[in-house]
């Protein structure tokens, strides 16, 4: 009896594509990932974090300095970032309750009467799932080298 061999054939990985909204041309920053960096320690002992706004589809980076990681805190600086590089159309992040809790306060606005008065459309926010750590690599990625900064 003669023994069969089996050759192995090479594995192919075919990658997922990207999402629609992360390779579509947009004005930077329309499609935003959001996320925090720290803490750090100022002279006198101030304790901050650094907001890092990233621009999806071009790498764009926008930084904020915020004093305490309150929906308060990320909200004032959202509406810093807003007023600087314009409102994003959909923002990325992960679960924590700053983005959680600025989610909510946004749901609150009746958004019907928003669009119908002021022409202005609901911000579409996007959420890591809660236990995939290595959703977002694009925020996380230059998170790192802020840090390493």
């Amino acid at each position: 009896m003669k023994c069969k061999r089996y050759k192995a054939k090479p594995l192919t990985v075919e990658s997922c594509p990207l999402p629609e909204d992360r390779v579509s041309d947009t004005v930077a920053f329309e499609v935003t990932g959001v996320d925090l960096a720290g803490p750090l320690f100022l002279k006198g002992g101030l304790k901050v974090w650094i907001e890092l706004f990233t621009c999806a589809v071009y790498g764009a980076v926008h930084l904020e300095l915020v004093a305490s990681l309150t929906t308060d805190s990320y909200l004032m600086a959202f509406r810093r970032f807003i007023a600087r590089r314009g409102r994003p159309r959909t923002v990325y992040s992960d679960n924590g309750t700053n983005f959680r809790g600025t989610y909510n306060e946004l749901s609150t606005v009746d958004w019907k009467k928003v669009v119908r008065e002021a022409n202005i459309n609901r911000i579409l926010w996007k959420f890591n799932p809660p236990t995939a750590s290595w959703w977002g690599g694009f925020r996380e990625r230059l998170v790192r080298v802020i840090k390493e900064l």
